[in-house]
């Protein structure tokens, strides 16, 4: 056999492969031998059937299956001899099968370039916020608020009650609006991201009709409402009187803590270990947006073809023949062949810093996942061995390292 390598892009190997044409005789052989052993023929046992009569009557699909098998063959061949790794199958742009001659197949292979790393320590401080005293006495009363009494009261409602209204009629932009499904909604006056919906409730008692009218700010969640002048036709329901538990041990005991030291001692830790867990997320975005500026990279089309394909299947927008319902998939493809490099160069970068997860600390990971999901340390584990899941995570935390290293971070 013999292959001639070119290389048009730096994505793409073609490979120009001439295979004797004893070779393609001798599959075909085999073939026949195979199927001679394999398919019933009226008039002879099974099993006995002549090699002859099998070759005579299946030729053509024999042939065919021969000629693909060398293919396969000869392509696996010449790609180990050239040390090129393909990303995805072989498209065959030429083949020519005359019969007395030797076959000759044209093959486009993608590969991923090599990686050719430049500086990529970037040594991002973190900065977190600092926790004060005010901050975990913010996230004490949240505590509160979470396991409060609610207590419906005959009184006017005033700031810190919870106001249980059902809507009545809903106009926006000067035009009415279908009810929602669930017309209940529940507003803690003074808490509210709505300041003049908060102002208009207080002082409504339970069983009055209350018209609301307010403008959404510029930056309401909902893009839709933002700017939106709304009036609200309200039918009040319910004043609820929040009721607080005092912030002794015995409160603290109830949710988990020694005393009230141990609680102000842990709330704090666990706000510190968020607040640097989000600024060490923030370091890890800007490190991968430099890191893919300085470094561009090309992706073979079959790995954003491959990223998209299962993207969709995750979404669930495939059809039983694999194609997608929408086939313009253009953010998909940005959003892959980004995901593509960002795992290219960080993985390159792994490897030459001989970055590698422990085993701690992959089962430090699980354990986070198990008390998160609520379940036992073993039988997550045991799940995600199973479903092959395990090796995701030691990429996961590999990738984690990785970032750390370029940012210049050492957990503690």
């Amino acid at each position: 056999m013999k292959a001639t390598v070119s290389q048009p892009s730096a994505t793409e190997r073609v490979l120009e492969i001439e295979v004797p044409r004893e070779r393609l005789d001798r599959i075909f052989d085999d073939k026949v031998k195979k199927y001679s052993r394999e398919i019933r023929v009226n008039g002879f046992r099974p099993g006995n059937v002549p090699k002859q009569v099998i070759a005579t009557r299946y030729k053509e699909p024999i042939s065919a299956e021969s000629l693909e098998t060398l293919v396969d063959e000869a392509v696996k061949e010449a790609c180990k001899q050239n040390s090129i790794e393909p990303v995805g199958p072989g498209k065959v742009e030429k083949l020519d099968n005359e019969y007395g001659k030797p076959v000759f197949v044209k093959v486009l292979i993608e590969v991923d370039p090599p990686v050719e790393l430049k500086d990529y320590r970037f040594n991002i401080p973190l900065n977190p916020p600092t926790i004060d005293a005010a901050a975990v006495e913010a996230s004490i009363q949240d505590i509160r608020r979470q396991i409060a009494q609610e207590a419906p009261v005959e009184r006017a409602a005033q700031t810190g009650d919870v106001v249980a209204s059902r809507y009545q009629k809903i106009q926006i932009g000067g035009q009415d609006q279908p009810l929602p499904q669930y017309p209940v909604f529940r507003a803690e006056l003074g808490k509210g991201s709505i300041p003049e919906l908060d102002k208009a409730l207080i002082g409504v008692k339970a069983g009055e009709t209350k018209e609301v009218s307010f403008t959404f700010p510029a930056d309401y969640p909902n893009p839709s409402l933002a700017n939106q002048t709304s009036s609200y036709n309200l039918l009040i329901e319910q004043v609820l009187e929040v009721k607080l538990p005092d912030v002794d041990d015995a409160f603290a005991k109830s949710v988990g803590y020694e005393n009230v030291e141990d609680m102000k001692t842990q709330v704090k830790a666990r706000m510190e270990e968020s607040a640097t867990r989000q600024a060490r997320e923030a370091a890890w975005e800007e490190a991968t947006r430099r890191l893919l500026d300085s470094h561009p990279l090309q992706i073979p089309k079959a790995r954003v073809h491959n990223y998209v394909h299962h993207r969709l299947e995750e979404m669930g927008h495939h059809h039983k023949d694999g194609e997608g319902h929408d086939h313009d998939h253009s953010d998909l493809e940005r959003e892959g062949e980004m995901q593509i490099r960002r795992w290219r160069l960080l993985d390159a970068i792994a490897q030459k810093e001989n970055v590698k997860p422990t085993q701690e600390e992959v089962d430090l990971r699980i354990r986070g996942l198990a008390m998160r999901y609520g379940t036992d340390f073993e039988s997550l584990k045991a799940n995600l061995r199973k479903n092959g899941r395990i090796m995701d995570l030691r990429e996961e935390v590999k990738a984690e390292k990785t970032l750390d290293l370029i940012i210049g971070f050492t957990p503690a």
